[in-house]
């Protein structure tokens, strides 16, 4: 339940500084909830799981986010997250690779550096200008991981 606490807070940062946008059905206001916001019908439901399977950057993207604000379901976030990632969505390629590259404990299990980076290179390639500054964090962030190895191999032979 925490993490997907924290997955709920961490991406709606995320989304509010990268363009996700979503639109408010009809007739509801604007101070509904977030889990209301990003809700589907069954119909809907199916028809962008549909669209998602051949090839709709777009539609995967929106069931990355039912799945992490309505449903609270990590892995089938990850899958549509990916997906979307793969068809080329540049939003959902610099939010996989800013989810591979979290450090915390909670997350420990999906943190993949090599990973992000090949994900943050794609969103880089295709536009995203805050992916350039993350892309040099994480390498950064590589290059002193692999120095502090080095002195580890080094002190202990």
């Amino acid at each position: 339940m925490k993490a997907c606490l924290l997955l709920f807070f961490y991406f709606s940062f995320i989304f509010q500084l990268h363009g996700a946008d979503v639109k408010i059905k009809q007739n509801e206001s604007m101070m509904g909830s977030t889990a209301m916001t990003y809700d589907l019908s069954e119909e809907k439901l199916m028809k962008l799981k549909y669209k998602s399977q051949h090839g709709d950057s777009e539609a995967s993207f929106r069931l990355y986010q039912y799945y992490c604000f309505t449903k609270n379901n990590i892995y089938k976030q990850l899958r549509y997250l990916e997906r979307s990632a793969s068809q080329g969505n540049v939003t959902a390629q610099f939010n996989y690779g800013v989810f591979l590259s979290d450090t915390n404990p909670i997350l420990s299990e999906y943190y993949n550096l090599n990973k992000a980076i090949y994900w943050m290179e794609f969103a880089v390639n295709n536009g995203n200008i805050d992916a350039k500054s993350k892309l040099q964090e994480l390498k950064k962030l590589k290059l002193k991981l692999k120095r502090m190895d080095r002195r580890k191999n080094k002190e202990n032979p």
